[in-house]
């Protein structure tokens, strides 16, 4: 069986970041149910880790990483750009939360610190230079 990932790169490399992170997030959710789907059909032995081959779907990491660079390039120069790059930041931490409940528990550390990034962002834009 082929390996799917998700997001698909036609999909991801198109539009606005806004709309780039709305696919990224479509492709968690559709990468979740995959994920879960398969684990409730194979019994799990605890001690047998699944090899690559075994893989039927994976997470395109490369374009949520490309996504997060460009959000971190984003100016911060007034108080409309920070909001703006904190409210972007957030929404990929809400990717993040999808992937984190696709058995990925060790994806808390990396939505907890764009949320924190985003919280500094938010209040620093309420403050005058």
């Amino acid at each position: 069986m082929p390996l799917t990932f998700y997001p698909h790169l036609e999909d991801a490399q198109k539009g606005t970041l806004l709309e780039r992170i709305d696919v990224l997030m479509e492709a968690a959710e559709r990468y979740k149910a995959i994920i879960l789907d398969e684990s409730h059909k194979v019994p799990l032995d605890p001690n047998k880790r699944m090899v690559p081959r075994e893989l039927t779907a994976a997470y395109n990491w490369e374009e949520i990483a490309r996504v997060l660079r460009q959000i971190r390039e984003q100016p911060e120069g007034n108080k409309l750009d920070k909001i703006k790059k904190g409210d972007l930041l957030a929404k990929l931490a809400e990717v993040y939360e999808v992937l984190r409940a696709a058995k990925m528990s060790k994806l808390e550390a990396v939505r907890l610190a764009l949320i924190s990034e985003s919280n500094q962002l938010r209040s620093g834009a309420g403050q005058v230079a």
